[in-house]
């Protein structure tokens, strides 16, 4: 599918740099948060990042005082030079202190590091949170509440985080929340895709239900991080909105640029919003961000040996971030799906701004920015573009170990010089700086097409059907290519099915032992492929009633297993090094 609209964006590079002075030129004029400039300049420091990340993640996450004393310790040595004299110094008696005297020094020091992160994280205590949205609110911005937590691991923490959620909306003085999946529904696995839909759409559909009944009205984002979450996020959306009772209700949900994924997923939206406004019901609302969390994907990539569900470049994610857009402004897209643009780059809001002028659609667009982020220049931007909506995480002091990792990122993409963040108070006072960052918008305007792009992971099991088992010269069907699933890991797959060794496997190239890639379940044709092989299970003893039979619900059994388990550990323990390679033999 490509967009049916002329694209103009070249058109407008000379207006959005000369709209991105004006905004600066005013922000000048705007006192800037006190603490955002000296965050900002503690992460320009060399140690700077080192110190922050050192702190908060060694010193305010464990639970052990003495273990954050002795952290304390190590970071003081890097108390970045930008910070005052005073505050240098009681880094540095803290540091001396931490060890000796934790239970005084620790609480006061994440005291203080709570109001340096202060103009990011509110305070969710009743008597702090209500005072601290009517003062956020003076500026006539809207606010976005989003309950701080990541993917919980019980469904105690599930549940608990889902009532915080629901006891958010239900207040007088709050419109609009932010929820994910990840967050109030634990163990959540793809290979059971279709029981995890139904289980948080049960879960979630009252929260919209109370959306739906309020007197004023509330809006529901619902959220994503991990690319796993993309496609189970998409159905729950779809699924509780789809329910009649919840028809006229508008909310909404992210998608992430940085993934070569988000166009494709964006005119899936946009085609089933459009039925659902062709059967009388609200449209949507789509809120586009650069990305989310790229050092999990990162992670995620290595750990399982996947290609990296992102870009692997900044301009990319940039030149993308504006195909979407692009595709996303005319009046018959946005009638059916509302656009949130999410970014601090001047550069992109100010494209952005201009670009839905010029297509009649800015009715239709609303402008999303990071509470505590380079407020000057957003207070000059909504001079212009309306009243923003401000992302504003909320947490309960005493479990401030929930925003360990929110800060952490925010505090990375202050620090990197990939980043537009990096530069933000330095645009104005820097002509180099201020080149560097229109260049890179420049540069991704000059990559934008109407191309959908594909997604970067294609793995798909089923592919591994269609080979010939009964011919060991390991032919490919036509469509079963190397780059499925990286360097020959094909060819590892097949070996292992037919059990043979890569040195039988005739011509093909020897470039030693490389482990097969782990089954993705976050591609659709790899849980069909799943759902398949279990419908071959059957019921015999070997099958499905052999699953159910294996279940333990009485606490006897449980401990005796446990026990059982735990003494045949001990045995394996005191075996022989060449006896147990024996018995790890003869299984192989």
């Amino acid at each position: 599918m490509t967009n049916s609209t002329p694209s103009v964006q070249h058109d407008l590079s000379a207006d959005v740099v000369a709209l991105v002075q004006k905004w600066l030129a005013e922000s000048a004029t705007i006192p800037a948060d006190v603490s955002a400039e000296r965050l900002a300049g503690v992460l320009k420091d060399p140690n700077g990042l080192d110190f922050t990340v050192g702190f908060v993640d060694g010193v305010m996450r464990p639970e052990d005082l003495m273990v954050a004393g002795y952290n304390l310790q190590k970071v003081a040595k890097q108390a970045p030079g930008f910070l005052p004299s005073y505050m240098r110094g009681a880094i540095g008696l803290g540091g001396v202190l931490g060890p000796v005297l934790p239970w005084v020094v620790i609480p006061a020091a994440r005291k203080v590091l709570r109001q340096m992160v202060g103009h990011l994280v509110v305070d969710a205590t009743p008597d702090k949170l209500g005072p601290a949205i009517a003062h956020l609110r003076e500026s006539g911005n809207r606010l976005n509440i989003n309950l701080l937590g990541e993917a919980v691991l019980g469904e105690r923490e599930a549940l608990r985080r889902l009532e915080g959620t629901r006891a958010l909306l239900a207040r007088d003085d709050v419109d609009y929340v932010s929820i994910k999946v990840s967050s109030i529904a634990s163990q959540l696995s793809m290979w059971s895709f279709d029981e995890a839909v139904d289980r948080v759409v049960e879960r979630l559909t009252p929260l919209y239900e109370l959306a739906e009944s309020s007197a004023t009205p509330k809006f529901i984002n619902l959220d994503m991080e991990e690319y796993r979450d993309l496609d189970l996020t998409i159905a729950v959306f779809e699924r509780i909105l789809d329910q009649p009772q919840l028809l006229h209700l508008e909310a909404g949900i992210v998608l992430q640029a940085y993934l070569p994924d988000a166009l494709g997923a964006l005119q899936g939206l946009t085609h089933w919003a459009q039925g659902r406004r062709a059967a009388g019901g609200a449209p949507i609302k789509v809120r586009v961000v650069k990305g989310a969390n790229l050092a999990m994907e990162h992670v995620d990539s290595a750990v399982h040996d996947w290609p990296l569900a992102t870009y692997s470049t900044k301009q990319d994610s940039d030149t993308n971030y504006k195909r979407v857009l692009d595709w996303a402004f005319t009046p018959q897209n946005t009638d059916a799906v509302k656009i949130g643009v999410a970014g601090h780059n001047l550069f992109d809001v100010a494209w952005a701004h201009l670009l839905a002028q010029k297509r009649g659609v800015d009715d239709r667009v609303e402008f999303e920015m990071l509470l505590g982020m380079a407020t000057s220049q957003a207070e000059a931007v909504r001079k212009d573009v309306g009243r923003l909506l401000l992302y504003t995480p909320v947490v309960n002091p005493a479990e401030f170990d929930v925003a360990i990792s929110y800060l952490i990122r925010r505090l990375e993409e202050n620090a990197s010089q990939d980043n537009f963040m990096s530069a933000v108070f330095e645009l104005t006072s820097s002509p180099d700086l201020f080149d560097r960052e229109k260049e890179r918008f420049l540069a991704s305007l000059a990559g934008l097409d109407t191309v959908v792009p594909q997604p970067n992971r294609g793995q798909d099991r089923s592919r591994a059907e269609q080979l010939d088992a009964a011919d060991h010269g390991l032919e490919r069907s036509a469509d079963y290519g190397d780059d499925e699933y990286g360097d020959e890991s094909g060819v590892g797959l097949t070996a292992a099915v037919l059990g043979l060794t890569r040195g039988s496997v005739g011509s093909l190239p020897q470039t030693g032992f490389h482990n097969e890639p782990d089954t993705d379940p976050s591609l659709p044709a790899n849980r069909a492929w799943g759902r398949r092989i279990l419908s071959r299970v059957g019921t015999s003893t070997l099958g499905l009633d052999a699953i159910r039979d294996a279940r333990v619900s009485d606490p006897a059994e449980l401990d005796h297993l446990i026990e059982t388990a735990a003494a045949a550990g001990a045995a394996w323990g005191q075996r022989t090094g060449a006896e147990r390679a024996a018995v790890l033999h003869r299984a192989g």
